[in-house]
């Protein structure tokens, strides 16, 4: 299987424990009205007409509030703020500013707005939300340092080894809770090119090979090393590293400390592992040569915002229906494997009653399908909601379907290498009706011969199939096991 290389390890509440409604700080409110007033006036300098101004207000605000539930923009706390953070702010601003300029040009073709506010309103937005929490953690960090005379020879200097994430976590770790304690006094790194170069403001100085020469000039100027700390697995550093500091610290009586130990993180962990996985060679040229993989995730984003804003008074009635019949919450999700095995969390409307009775008996899933849930999963409509996974870029509006992780086929290089898909070649060609095998010969064929006349045949097709439901197209079926196993044979041979 398939590294979750650069995952989102971030947990989601199951739907029984999700909130209603997430919390909307009071200046995320205040700076989403102000912030389109702004822009018409970094614009133009004045406001012109104040009731073409009012209406593009009034639908931002609304748009606004609403994807600020989605995104949960105000649930961080400020003195955390980090760059994920600021990145989902943005994500939300985007897709309020999109979408509000997108209603406005379906009922005023944005006669009264230059084409130029929307954008300004998008910097303008961004950057008041995320300098606002800047401002805060930069207050909240200064409350909470308080300065005191310390016996510097009680302080235990540290030299750490590996310029890494455990490292800067360490260096923070130690910041918050250990400060009077102990001190990291600077970094050692294999890389060259890291030298000079600071990880939260400590700096990188030289390499391990070198730790001797570096021990000694620290205490030339009355500083004891009392501890090597090494940031990295053993078997990450070279060997001629490895062996200075064993050397060195034997002879000097310094102690070493793997951090990863010490953290109670297995030592086990098989670095090939982390490794990106070998590529297709047929998957690689295909990524290299057609000019459609650049240009598929721009027509991703204009035509699931198209079909967001022409259905949206469709998704609205299905939502009010999904409340009466199930209740909250209205949507639920599941956690799936996306492009390079990173986690996908697949959004959905909910269409099965809660498993537990308010008598607290267990319910039997067959009870739990409603009428209507049966109806929304025949028409494909309890699949809406991905299309806000479509916008944010970690799905397709074609290609292999997510599946979950325990009905992941042997091989999954191929189908991870792309983003996965609303429908896909598999939906049209039997969906329900086809075993997991067939499944992903079909996925593999669609992932080495996709195209754009392809993939409209795809959604075309997909339409069709929610009309008249799910039928076996025996040779599209036998045709992608016959190249897969001539794929497989080329490897083998």
């Amino acid at each position: 299987m398939l590294p979750l290389i650069g995952s989102d390890l971030r947990a989601k509440l199951p739907s029984s424990r999700a909130r209603v409604f997430s919390r909307i700080a009071l200046f995320d409110l205040v700076w989403a009205g102000i912030s389109p007033i702004l822009a018409f006036l970094i614009r133009d300098g004045s406001i012109n007409r104040i009731d073409s101004v009012a209406v593009y207000c009034c639908i931002a605000l609304v748009v606004s509030v609403i994807v600020f539930q989605w995104f949960k923009i105000s649930s961080p706390i400020p003195t955390f703020f980090s760059v994920h953070d600021a990145l989902t702010i943005t994500q939300a601003c985007l897709t309020a500013v999109a979408l509000a300029a997108a209603i406005l040009f379906v009922f005023t073709r944005l006669e009264d707005a230059p084409r130029s506010v929307p954008i300004i309103h998008f910097f303008v937005l961004t950057g008041g939300l995320v300098a606002e929490r800047a401002v805060a953690r930069l207050v909240a960090t200064r409350r909470a340092k308080s300065i005191s005379l310390i016996d510097c020879q009680d302080i235990e200097n540290i030299l750490v080894i590996g310029a890494s994430r455990l490292a800067w976590f360490f260096s923070k770790m130690l910041e918050e809770f250990s400060s009077h304690e102990r001190r990291i006094v600077s970094i050692l790194d294999e890389r060259p090119w890291l030298y000079n170069r600071t990880l939260n403001g400590f700096s990188i100085i030289g390499s391990p090979a070198n730790l001797s020469k570096i021990i000694d000039e620290y205490a030339t100027h009355g500083i004891e090393i009392g501890k090597v700390v090494i940031a990295e697995h053993r078997e990450s550093l070279k060997n001629t590293s490895w062996e200075e500091i064993s050397k060195t610290c034997s002879a000097k009586n310094i102690p070493i400390e793997f951090l990863h130990e010490r953290l109670l993180f297995s030592h086990t962990l098989n670095l090939k592992s982390l490794e990106t996985p070998a590529v297709d060679v047929d998957l690689a040229a295909s990524f290299s040569g057609p000019v459609y993989w650049k240009i598929k995730r721009l027509l991703d984003i204009i035509i699931s915002l198209a079909t967001t804003i022409t259905i949206s008074p469709l998704a609205m009635l299905v939502a009010a229906l999904v409340l009466v019949d199930v209740g909250f919450p209205i949507v639920f999700w599941q956690q799936r494997l996306g492009q390079f095995g990173r986690p996908l969390y697949v959004y959905k409307f909910r269409t099965m009653r809660n498993s537990i009775s308010r008598d607290g008996q267990l319910i039997p899933e067959a009870e739990r399908l409603s009428l209507f849930g049966r109806l929304l999963r025949r028409n494909r409509l309890d699949e809406i909601p991905q299309l806000l996974n479509i916008l944010v870029g970690s799905m397709s509006i074609v290609g292999p379907r997510p599946l979950l992780p325990v009905d992941q086929p042997k091989n999954i290089q191929l189908r991870l290498q792309v983003r996965p898909g609303l429908t896909g070649l598999a939906q049209i060609n039997g969906g329900k009706l086809l075993t997991a095998d067939e499944k992903d010969a079909l996925d593999e064929w669609y992932v080495r011969h996709v195209s754009l006349l392809l993939d409209i045949k795809i959604v075309l097709r997909t339409l069709w199939v929610i009309v008249r439901g799910d039928h076996r197209n025996n040779a599209q079926i036998s045709a992608a096991l016959a190249e897969r196993h001539l794929k497989s044979n080329c490897v083998t041979e």
